[in-house]
């Protein structure tokens, strides 16, 4: 095994069953515990169902090999394990695993075996494990080979048991030549030839043997290999150790030190801190801030570490003496009754403190699932996190091959990051190329450039600190944003004085210059490849506020002299524009002028080529203060970093070009340099797109850039003007990843060595003139995507509130973006519905109609999200955008496409039908006038409704619009009478000075209805409306581009069209007002108890629970008997109330709860079926939750077909209440100090 090169650790346990969900926590823990990447247990009596379940509340890596549930099983646990799984074969009886590891560039084969108590069935075992594992060994290639476990059977008879039946060495004849076979060694017994020991003891210390073992290829002896055994809780079996260290050892980078959050819950920590503090800033040897500040750090490190190793002691110390002596007491070869009775307290002993820590972990998760755990904040997104915190760099392509050396990949690390941030500027190419284009370089003014100049102010400080996520990963120094936040009130003014004197001295503290670099791996792209890994710069909290506090600054004026053909990092700017515009030329590209191509740029790491003296450069040219540039200069002068390594970190490199990415600054100083392109490339003389009047050359998100141009035979010219931009920038144009997009038909394949393609992928959108390949690719693909995710999860028991969160995760979230840029076919919206539809209700009958499942809480949904809705929000988004800013870049063509009716704002206040508009219209500009047509609500009588663009004034059944009507003010019918109500052409054009002949006049006059003619007529009799006004553009009585109307509000008319009727009607629509029926909807929800509680809930208040009585109505099930009385029939309302049991139980909880609660009536059926309404919220809270909870064990006990007690029941609810403590949520702490008051927890 000469190819390691790191430790490698096993352990092997047989935990006697892991069925009781306490000791399997148990074990879990210790496993979790012990210093292993790989566990091996026996006789876990897991099967098929446990899967799932087993595997979450381990929370990584497990394959289990299923016995019975009694009987047999093995598994293999991994921890932190960052080598390859290749493999893995598994017995059908669950007595042995197999598993193909590639450690440290190498196949090993590691087998966990549970071995019978009868030795013939023993035989076939064996002889079994031997074909796969020679099986394995021929087609991987290797003889490393180990194999660990309970084999109930010893290799030394006389040795390895006691009391042993022989007085001198007795071997197992077959063992021994299961070892010859496959040329294994028991490296244990090798070292410890006479010595004995054992690993499993009979309770009473009667019997005890050694069939828990280590057999390993020899040629592994070439390592230094370890082998122990030590005493493990609830089994009569030790954990047997195993680990193998190469004989040359690597040496690393220590990792760096990052503070651990949970201290600030110490309060022995929090005033050592402070004390410390308060020293620090009142020492008068150290002078200035600065020296304060870092030494200070300094410090809380020491206290962290020091007070983190106590804490670590404290809670191991009692274990660790227990192991010791266990251990010590079980090396001796003979137990007298002494040696017996004080194992046996010891292993009590050692069993109860993992069965208290499983309870308190219990509680605690519990506590954690009920507050968050079908939310975002939690279990789901973990799951993720814990994915991509494994991307570690074990492997990497060096000079074409796949090296897994650590100190080579470290190497070759340091090499490429030291060349990728080398400065090659070159002044006279940066000068030469500035004063190209100077004069058309725009100007800040004067009151943005006196925002940036001056002195920062602790009020600054105050929102920068605020702009801090919390649990994000810190810098070198390792303080969280956590610590900050936690201690600000006593820090605030050190660190206000330190940043100031920075300012003042012109030079960061030694820690603000470090970075520390972490790779994050692009999608979809080979990871082992260092192009293919971005660098995020982790950088430290105080380097963090001070440049937060100039970003705001810099954002609040930045659009002075960035473009709008510019997306990237200003806000209410959209990625979205850049992907519509492409998509505008290719449906309207008969409207271009030429044939018409796009240029997909790809800058080489263009985050980090970017040279520092250029951007320092470009913003001294758009007018930036001296001041402002010097601060900007002080956060890159002698900068490094180290990049992080599975195994400490890298050398450290200089930074001399590159932003960082991760700072808060950067974004805006990266678009300020790049805009310089822009000026250069709008401004060159080379053949752009023309539409509409209007040349398009470029747009830019961030370093994505596309140029626009007529035709091919422009691409050198282009080429060569951005050579001159990336020999200033350092900016390196990427030949082979760029893309040309024809938006017309053409032949060609590639040109200029760039090749010519039907279909480009860009900014996460693919973008192609064929419409099924679009809708395919961006619509259809994605709800592929969002199936198999939503497949993931479909086994989870999760209740329905969880389903619909996931719906909203796993699908809706994947298909927002694509949706915001095209428009969504009608199949396409009601296949996402059936998907997410059919995943809430389990693919089972739906219970409750969509229309009312979307609905809010207060009035009876879930707020499930219905696809067309939110389609329809996200196209009246762009709307509301075009709207603001229609003589954008970006708007420009949908702008020309509407003026031809008169403009958008006037065609929305129209009554037109798409169809008989007489210009054709994409399919994304056709969905978004459709869904305005369905929110856009208003009165359309003949004096205030323009008669263009309408869908019954027509001619040739096309609506019309005459723009030079328009433009003298003429758009209603009632603008066609004269002072007498009648229509005549002399009068008309007198009265607004129009030029028109009297066919054009009649066209127009004939092609209204006569009834309007008639309405109109007798409207003009009244004064009021010879005037008309054109409507406002309102929806839900905003109007459409304020700020105060929000998505959701947008969403809700949508949902209010598409399901008009009201909520499921039942007995709450008539036994409680308005008021308290939204408070009956509502507030339940915000109680602190398991989401399958507020499931059984919601369907009893919906009248959806699936009773008896129910299913025999809904489904014409026969059976409706009670399931507990079995005589009267189950209604809901009989199952949870009028049932002798149910009744019992509820006069039960009342007669404990009464001497808690003075005057508290016994619970009614409204009680019961919809909760308790009450004036005091905290009583009427903690009543509520113990109903609920009631319910939920009563339905519990209804499907364990048990009859409910309130003994069991009261059981329940106390473990319930003992774990609400552990929630931090104002509504868990109102209920704590609610079960304390009343006494709750006590016995009744």
């Amino acid at each position: 095994m000469s190819f390691l090169s790191s430790n490698f650790n096993c352990v092997s346990l047989n935990t006697r069953g892991l069925r009781d969900s306490v000791k399997r926590k148990s074990i879990f823990l210790f496993c979790k515990n012990v210093n292993a990447s790989c566990i091996l247990l026996q006789e876990t009596h897991s099967v098929e169902a446990d899967e799932n379940f087993w595997s979450s509340q381990w929370g990584e890596r497990i394959i289990l090999c299923h016995g019975t549930n009694k009987s047999a099983g093995v598994a293999l646990l991994f921890k932190n394990f960052r080598n390859k799984i290749e493999t893995h074969r598994k017995d059908s009886l669950g007595h042995w695993l197999i598993c193909v590891l590639k450690v440290d560039n190498s196949f090993l084969i590691l087998c966990n075996v549970y071995g019978y108590n009868n030795v013939a069935q023993n035989k076939l075992l064996f002889t079994e494990i031997t074909n796969h594992l020679k099986d394995l060994s021929h087609k991987y290639s290797t003889n490393n080979l180990i194999l660990g476990g309970d084999f109930n059977m010893v290799y030394d008879e006389w040795l390895d048991r006691s009391p042993s039946k022989f007085h001198s060495h007795h071997i197992n004849s077959f063992l021994h030549n299961f070892c010859l076979n496959l040329n294994l060694i028991d490296p244990w017994r090798l070292a410890n030839p006479l010595v004995q020991s054992f690993s499993w003891f009979k309770p009473d210390g009667s019997a005890k043997s050694r069939i828990d073992f280590w057999l390993i290829s020899d040629s592994l002896m070439q390592n230094s290999v370890d082998v122990g055994v030590s005493a493990a809780p609830l089994t009569d079996h030790c954990v047997i150790h195993f680990s193998v260290t190469p004989q040359l050892k690597n040496s690393y980078n220590k990792g760096y030190w990052k503070f651990n959050s949970s201290l600030l819950t110490n309060e022995n920590f929090s005033n050592e801190i402070l004390r410390q503090l308060e020293l620090i800033s009142t020492n008068e040897n150290i002078s200035s801030y600065t020296e304060k500040w870092e030494f200070f750090k300094f410090k809380v490190r020491q206290i962290s570490i020091k007070h983190s190793k106590i804490i670590a002691h404290q809670n191991k110390q009692k274990e660790t003496e227990i192991i010791r002596e266990l251990n010590h007491i079980c090396s001796k070869p003979f137990f007298n009754d002494n040696d017996k009775q004080r194992r046996s307290i010891l292993q009590s002993s050692l069993d109860d403190i993992y069965t208290k820590k499983a309870k308190g972990a219990y509680l605690r998760s519990r506590a954690k699932w009920i507050e968050d755990g079908e939310k975002s904040t939690a279990y789901f997104c973990r799951l993720e996190k814990i994915r991509q915190e494994r991307n570690a760099i074990n492997s990497l392509q060096i000079d074409s091959r796949l090296c897994t050396d650590p100190q080579l990949i470290s190497k070759e690390i340091f090499t490429f990051y030291s060349n990728l941030y080398s400065s090659s500027y070159s002044r006279p190419l940066a000068e030469t190329f500035f004063q190209s284009i100077k004069h058309l370089i725009p100007k800040i003014d004067e009151n943005f450039k006196k925002t940036c100049e001056g002195k920062i102010t602790i009020e600054e400080l105050d929102r920068a600190l605020s702009a801090l996520p919390k649990d994000k990963a810190p810098g070198c120094d390792g303080l969280t944003s956590n610590f900050y936040k936690h201690f600000w009130v006593h820090i605030r003014t050190l660190v206000f004085g330190m940043l100031t004197e920075i300012l003042e001295n012109g030079s960061l503290t030694h820690t603000m210059k470090q970075g520390v670099i972490t790779l994050i791996p692009k999608p979809g792209k080979d990871p082992t490849l260092l192009d293919n890994l971005r660098p995020i710069t982790l950088l430290n909290n105080d380097y963090k506020l001070l440049t937060h506090i100039f970003a705001n600054r810099l954002r609040s004026g930045i659009t002075q002299i960035i473009s709008d053909s510019q997306s990237g990092f200003i806000k209410g700017r959209s990625i979205h524009n850049n992907i519509r515009l492409i998509l505008d030329l290719i449906d309207y590209n008969y409207l271009i002028e030429n044939q018409g191509f796009v240029l997909f740029l790809d800058f080489y790491k263009a985050f980090d080529m970017i040279e520092h003296e250029f951007m320092f450069q470009a913003l001294d040219l758009f007018g930036f203060g001296g001041n402002f540039i010097n601060l900007i200069k002080l956060l890159y002068r002698d900068t490094n970093s180290s990049v992080c390594l599975p195994r400490g970190t890298s050398q450290r490199f200089r930074i001399c070009r590159g932003i960082k990415q991760g700072c808060p600054i950067s974004p805006l100083l990266f678009i300020a340099a790049t805009e310089m392109l822009s000026i250069l490339i709008k401004n060159a003389e080379f053949g752009k797109i023309s539409i509409l009047g209007k040349e398009l050359s470029i747009s830019q998100l961030a370093d994505d850039t596309t140029i626009f141009l007529n035709n091919l035979n422009e691409i050198p010219k282009i080429l060569q003007i951005i050579e001159t931009f990336s020999k200033a920038s350092g900016l390196k144009l990427n030949l082979n990843k760029c893309e040309i997009l024809p938006l017309n038909d053409c032949t060609i394949s590639n040109t200029f060595n760039i090749p010519v393609k039907s279909t480009v992928k860009y900014l996460g959108v693919y973008i192609t003139k064929n419409k099924n390949d679009l809708d395919n690719l961006n619509i259809w693909e994605k709800i592929k995507i969002c199936r198999t995710h939503l497949n993931n999860w479909a086994q989870r028991d999760l209740s329905i509130l969880g389903r619909i969160f996931l719906t909203k995760m796993e699908s809706i979230s994947r298909l927002v973006y694509p949706a915001y840029a095209v428009g969504v076919p009608k199949s396409a919206i009601k296949a996402i519905n059936q998907l997410n539809f059919d995943f809430i209700w389990k693919r089972k009958t739906h219970y409750i109609r969509q229309g009312n499942l979307v609905k809010r809480f207060e009035d009876g949904g879930l707020q499930a999200i219905e696809f067309d809705s939110l389609n329809g929000t996200l196209k009246i988004n762009w709307l509301r955008s075009f709207l603001r800013s229609q003589n954008s870049l970006w708007f420009h063509i949908p702008s020309k496409i509407f003026s031809d009716l008169g403009g958008i704002n006037l065609l929305l206040r129209c009554d037109f039908d798409i169809k008989k508009l007489p210009i054709k219209l994409s399919s994304f500009h056709q969905q978004v006038l459709l869904y305005w047509k369905l929110i856009y609500k208003h009165n359309y009588s003949p004096h205030n409704t323009p008669m263009w663009n309408c869908r019954y004034i027509k001619v040739g059944n096309k609506s019309i619009f005459m723009e030079k009507w328009y433009d003298k003010g003429i758009w209603s019918v009632m603008h066609l009478l004269n002072d007498r109500g009648k229509i005549l052409l002399e009068d008309f054009t007198a009265n607004y000075d129009l030029q028109i002949n009297n066919k054009e006049f009649q066209k127009i006059t004939k092609a209204i209805p006569q009834n309007i003619l008639c309405t109109a007529y007798n409207l003009f009799q009244n004064p009021d409306y010879r005037s008309p006004d054109l409507p406002e553009l309102l929806v839900n009585g905003h109007n459409i581009t304020a700020n105060s109307l929000k998505n959701s509000q947008i969403r809700e008319l949508f949902t209010n069209v598409f399901f008009p009727y009201r909520s499921n009607p039942n007995s709450i629509s008539h036994l409680f007002s308005g008021d308290q029926k939204k408070e009956i909807r509502k507030n339940y929800l915000k109680l602190p108890i398991p989401p399958k509680a507020k499931e059984v809930h919601y369907k009893i208040l919906s009248g959806v629970y699936p009773s008896k009585e129910f299913l025999r109505r809904r489904f014409a099930i026969d059976d409706n008997c009670c399931s507990f009385c079995n005589g009267d029939i189950e209604s809901t309302e009989h199952l949870f109330y009028d049932c002798i049991f149910c009744k019992a139980l509820w006069n039960d909880v009342h007669y404990w709860l009464f001497p808690k609660i003075p005057n508290l009536l016994e619970f009614s059926k409204n009680d019961i079926m919809f909760g308790s309404l009450r004036k005091e919220k905290k009583l009427e809270n903690v009543l509520n939750v113990i109903i609920i909870m009631g319910k939920f064990f009563i339905h519990k006990c209804r499907f364990l077909k048990t009859k409910p007690s309130f003994f069991t029941f009261h059981k329940e609810l106390c473990l319930f209440f003992s774990s609400v403590k552990f929630m931090d949520k104002k509504q868990a702490l109102d209920l704590n100090h609610m079960i304390v008051e009343l006494d709750l927890l006590e016995n009744p």
